[in-house]
């Protein structure tokens, strides 16, 4: 019924079954305000420039350990 045939792979890589596009580099970067270190999404720098803040943590009520990250502090229960 049906036949199959190697496909054609010249000029679209060297190997069979490789990512033909590649995504576009983001030109947007998010800067944090304290070390300067660079994001893609808001959301990820918001996330690590509290890390920075002293104030902000989050306290384990079994064993007393503190966190600046909450998930880490979910991870460790």
């Amino acid at each position: 019924m049906f036949a199959i045939m190697p496909m054609e792979t010249e000029g679209h890589g060297r190997e069979f079954g490789r990512r033909q596009k590649m995504r576009a580099k983001c030109t947007v970067e998010f800067v944090c305000k304290y070390c300067q270190r660079r994001f893609t999404k808001p959301y990820n720098l918001m996330i690590h420039e509290r890390s920075h803040k002293d104030d902000v943590t989050f306290t384990c009520e079994v064993c007393g350990k503190s966190f600046k990250r909450q998930d880490n502090l979910k991870q460790h229960r």
